[in-house]
């Protein structure tokens, strides 16, 4: 091979080197947002099935829009699995601010016995939840995030105040 045919060749690699490169040093000014859950909501019952509303805030701590093709979610209280869903139309987050929306949630009757079960372990003290929300994010090369929300619900006795 000459060294006129091989010099395309070899032009072709390094530039495709330092594309890839240049791709994987690139680190966008990105934070996650913080999805937080608002409000709980209980509908009627279908059948074994417990429907509810949760209503949802998004955070967007970017300063760039955050517009959502979906988003998938589970709720856990007391350590146990109570509901999960799925929703698509979010509303989309403008840069450093949020939206608010309401999604369904629904659950199974032992996922509802097992809670239950939990809640009674508890003897009245206040109870943990974690809220986990897979974010489809509808931005070119942006992944599926997954975001972990982990609070209280307060159900212990406050003592008394004289």
């Amino acid at each position: 091979m000459t060294i006129a045919r091989a010099l395309p060749i070899c032009f072709f690699y390094v530039a495709a080197l330092f594309i890839l490169s240049s791709c994987a040093t690139l680190t966008p000014d990105y934070e996650e947002p913080i999805v937080e859950l608002v409000s709980f909501k209980t509908l009627p019952a279908n059948g074994f099935e417990q429907n509810f509303e949760i209503g949802l805030k998004l955070t967007n701590p970017n300063n760039f829009a955050l517009p959502l093709n979906g988003i998938s979610y589970q709720l856990s209280v007391a350590g146990e699995t109570l509901a999960h869903g799925v929703a698509t139309n979010i509303p989309t987050a403008g840069a450093y601010g949020e939206s608010r929306f309401m999604v369904p949630i629904s659950t199974s009757l032992l996922g509802g016995i097992k809670v239950i079960r939990a809640l009674m372990d508890t003897q009245g003290q206040d109870i943990s939840y974690q809220l986990k929300a897979k974010l489809d994010i509808d931005i070119p090369f942006v992944p599926k995030l997954t975001v972990i929300e982990n609070g209280i619900i307060p159900l212990g006795q406050k003592p008394l105040k004289h």
